[in-house]
């Protein structure tokens, strides 16, 4: 059967103009280290894309604008940011896409093959974020992450009936699966009157949202651990430090570096 789809695999990174530093920091990492010259594509809304040439140029990249891909908000917010990555879609520009936020960035060669096998079989992140739960407890003396992370999950996993672990499904270049949300949305749904924006009212995680449904219709997939080192708090960038971990040495292990904004991060690590 020939694909609907324009590409098999792209990057895809959903950003705005007050991310814009970043995204530069991303696509010039993109430049340098995207053997396989997978196609990269920036979400925008139309009125930052003036801005988007300006900082960026025009070259080595596609543009589309959140307009384009739904109707269902025309705000930017980290929620608002899930409804669009779930919404791509439908533009059938790919049948895998890659999730790459504005604060990350590359620190050594990559491939079509760190996300999807020879046989296009795809790697599906999946795992319990054990390390992030160390922390917790070893620096902040709390199960608090703990305690989110089952509370932010298990509800979705209940909701498809899934017995055993919570699994979490982040932790940056995620591969979404264009047939599995096609399918989310015309089967789960569709049927109920419902869309995308509900899902995530009920609970806004995105990502196992995908990732779960998934496991519950079974498509195919190999696991994987997260393929970049995120720091999602200033106290795993301080105590990385410590350790005296430099970006040559995090390139043995991870393909990039997420330096969360949400913190006041650095732009590079």
């Amino acid at each position: 059967m020939e694909s609907t789809y324009q590409y098999k695999l792209i990057l895809l990174c959903k950003s705005y103009r007050g991310d814009i530093h970043r995204a530069k920091v991303l696509l010039e990492s993109v430049q340098k280290y995207n053997i396989d010259n997978i196609p990269l594509y920036f979400q925008i809304p139309k009125q930052d894309h003036q801005v988007w040439k300006d900082t960026l140029g025009e070259k080595g990249y596609e543009v589309v604008f959140d307009e384009d891909i739904t109707d269902l908000t025309t705000t930017q917010s980290h929620f608002t940011q899930q409804l669009f990555k779930m919404e791509f879609y439908k533009t059938k520009i790919a049948e895998y896409y890659i999730i790459i936020d504005s604060d990350m960035y590359f620190i050594r060669d990559f491939t079509s093959d760190d996300f999807i096998t020879k046989d296009g079989i795809p790697y599906l992140i999946i795992h319990e974020d054990k390390s992030l739960r160390e922390y917790s407890l070893n620096i902040k003396n709390s199960d608090i992450l703990s305690e989110w992370f089952e509370k932010d999950r298990a509800p979705i996993k209940e909701y498809f009936q899934r017995q055993g672990k919570t699994y979490g499904y982040s932790g940056s270049a995620l591969v979404y699966f264009s047939e599995a949300l096609r399918t989310l949305y015309e089967e789960l749904c569709e049927p109920q009157g419902k869309t995308f924006l509900d899902l995530l009212t009920y609970r806004a995680n995105e990502n196992t949202w995908h990732g779960e449904w998934i496991l519950y219709k079974k498509f195919p997939f190999f696991p994987s651990e997260p393929l970049f080192k995120v720091f999602g708090y200033p106290f795993q960038y301080q105590l990385s430090k410590q350790l005296g971990h430099t970006e040559q040495s995090l390139s043995k292990v991870y393909m990039g570096i997420c330096l969360q904004s949400n913190w006041g991060a650095p732009l590079k690590y």
